[in-house]
């Protein structure tokens, strides 16, 4: 019960518009959103609750008071209940949960937004574009345009209104910068998924609307797709036909105020096709022209992963074909092609097949080969054009004598300090296609004289294991192991005095230096001459003290150890001496010998370490 009545100082209710179904009472609001709050004012003359007493009812279980909010959406009938004889009267009550309303913002040049009004739950709505001015607009009606005088980013907000209904339902805000010009949109990147369908990434802004446009192969104008999201960067086109043929795309930014675009890049997909020939992978693709070269990329597929070379190979914008033959046969190969558009990326669809060929491979034609110090002989070999991890058979003076997996081998039984051995090296590829016919490369054999004047003179074949030849020979010199000197000789000989005479051993070593600056040298064996003693000794001597072949003594070079015994005709032993330098005078026991003939025995050792032994007879003479 209530006895209560809000009253003007005129006797009626003020700010209450709508009345009850038998004008008993009024409202100040008969909708809204929920939160909706409802006053009441009895008009009824002849109860005015105070002098009588009311029942009120608000339809939610609520009542007995002249002030009520609804919390839940729903309608409701709000009734009065008065004293007999006055009949109740009543009102029906709508509260609503519509939301804030859906609404999108374009920016226009000039600093001018459109406003796209998507929702159709209000009667009207008002437009607030953050700069002081508002605008209602009808629900359907057209897109509304608004210029500000600057670029200064706004808060634009849009709220829903119904006719006879308080305007307290949600407010939906958006932020918006105008913009003097619309920015051009740009496609970063194209990849092929499959043959019909393809993804899209892409640079968007807020607040421009975006038209995706396609051309089929690169002809004809472009033709509408869909309207962007600005909020995507990817999108997935689907249901095309990739192969043969292909698609460009461009992005158009559309002014709604003035109905112009501008356009973004222009993209295009890359139809690649592979065809397995014998002995290559050949790959042709269509497209239109990019603003850079292709890439290739491949990638080698094996049973433990893949590898991946990008780019393999750059191919110019204007070819549509390459010959892939660097293949091992019997391997599968992946391929994709990129390509620049205007700035964004295009990437092919892959293509794979296994690489096979009944080619003959190319030969092996370039050796290398090296006599080492205990006379085995090192072989070294290029890897053919066009052949990756072939089996090698390795042929000595005609005779297969190994096989190898990689591009080295060694002859343990070989004597390269002594003779020339031939070898040629056969090759098998994946495919068991094979070729035997590559260079006969023979070890250098170092040889050689000395002349009793320590004239060395050497020689050795010409080398013939490099396709490209030999552009010289270094001859290495030695004295016992230690470097002493290099010289350059364009042929297979050599000759030099050594008058050096501190070192009596002497060692050379041919290096053959190839024209291709890629391959190793090839070295001979270690070829060792040594100096001649020269001993020398007088067939007489005359001690007649005029300083002249005073004494008897045996000479000389390179002597470490020396010993000499001198016998007179009895063999009695009558001088020894130790030093080269220490001769006999003549004399035994200081007194002068006779005329005659007398015997020598030498024993030296040399600095190579050889023991020399010399016998002879000389004569001593009397003037």
């Amino acid at each position: 019960m209530v006895a209560l009545l809000p009253i003007d100082s005129f006797g009626q209710c003020a700010g209450f518009p709508y009345s009850s179904n038998g004008g008993r009472f009024s409202v100040s609001q008969v909708k809204g959103c929920a939160g909706l709050t409802v006053e009441i004012c009895i008009t009824e003359p002849s109860c005015d609750c105070i002098s009588c007493t009311c029942d009120i009812a608000f339809g939610d279980g609520a009542g007995d008071t002249f002030t009520h909010t609804y919390t839940e959406p729903g309608d409701y009938r709000l009734q009065v209940i008065f004293p007999n004889p006055t009949p109740s009267d009543f009102i029906d009550i709508t509260i609503t949960d519509k939301v804030a309303p859906d609404f999108d913002l374009y920016a226009c040049s000039g600093n001018t937004v459109q406003v796209d009004v998507t929702d159709s739950q209000y009667d009207t709505y008002q437009i607030d574009f953050g700069d002081g001015t508002q605008q209602n607009v009808p629900i359907n009606a057209a897109n509304t345009q608004h210029t500000y005088t600057n670029s200064t980013n706004r808060t634009v907000s849009v709220q829903g209104i119904d006719v006879n209904a308080l305007d307290n339902c949600a407010v939906a805000t958006g932020s918006f910068t105008p913009r003097a010009t619309l920015p051009l949109a740009l496609i970063t990147q194209l990849n092929v998924l499959d043959e019909s369908s393809l993804e899209l990434r892409y640079n968007l802004e807020d607040d421009i609307f975006y038209r995706l446009e396609v051309q089929p192969n690169g002809t004809g104008g472009f033709n509408f797709i869909k309207q962007l999201d600005n909020n995507s960067s990817v999108d997935t086109i689907r249901n095309l036909s990739l192969s043969p043929g292909f698609y460009c795309f461009r992005i158009a930014s559309l002014d709604l105020c003035t109905n112009t675009s501008t356009y973004s890049n222009t993209i295009c997909s890359i139809d690649l096709s592979l065809t397995v020939q014998d002995g290559s992978n050949d790959m042709q693709w269509t497209t239109n022209s990019p603003t850079g070269d292709f890439n290739i990329a491949r990638k080698i597929v094996s049973n433990t992963g893949s590898s991946t070379t990008n780019p393999f190979q750059v191919v110019q914008a204007n070819d549509r074909f390459y010959s892939d033959q660097s293949l091992t046969c019997n391997t599968e190969y992946c391929y994709f092609l990129t390509a620049n558009y205007g700035g964004g990326i295009s990437k092919s669809n892959e293509q794979c097949g296994v690489a096979t060929s009944t080619l003959t491979p190319n030969a092996v034609d370039n050796i290398t080969i090296s006599v080492n110090d205990e006379g085995t002989i090192s072989l070294e070999w290029q890897e053919p054009n066009g052949v990756v991890g072939g089996n090698y058979n390795i042929t000595k003076n005609g005779s297969r004598i190994a096989s190898a997996t990689t591009l080295s081998y060694t002859d343990s039984i070989a004597n390269g300090n002594e003779t020339s051995s031939c070898y040629t090296i056969g090759i098998t590829d994946e495919c068991d296609n094979s070729n035997s016919d590559g260079a006969v490369a023979c070890s250098i054999l170092l040889q050689g004289t000395i002349q009793p004047d320590n004239t060395v003179t050497l020689d050795w074949d010409d080398y013939e294991g490099y396709f490209n030849g030999v552009n010289n020979y270094t001859i290495q010199k030695f004295y016992q192991g230690a470097a002493a000197g290099s010289n350059t000789s364009g042929v297979s000989e050599f000759a030099q005095t050594d008058n050096n005479n501190n070192q009596q051993i002497i060692s050379f070593r041919v290096i053959a230096n190839p024209n291709d600056g890629s391959l190793s040298s090839s070295v001979s064996n270690l070829f060792t001459v040594i100096k001649s003693n020269n001993i020398h000794y007088p067939t007489a001597f005359t001690p007649d003290g005029n300083s002249r072949n005073e004494t008897f003594s045996v000479k000389g070079q390179f002597i470490v150890d020396y010993s000499l015994q001198i016998f007179n005709r009895w063999g009695e032993m009558i001088f020894t001496s130790n030093d080269p330098d220490n001769g006999w005078n003549g004399e035994y026991n200081s007194k002068p010998q006779a005329e005659g003939t007398y015997i020598f025995n030498l024993e030296i050792t040399d600095l190579a370490g050889r023991e020399i032994k010399k016998n002879g007879s000389f004569l001593l003479l009397r003037r």
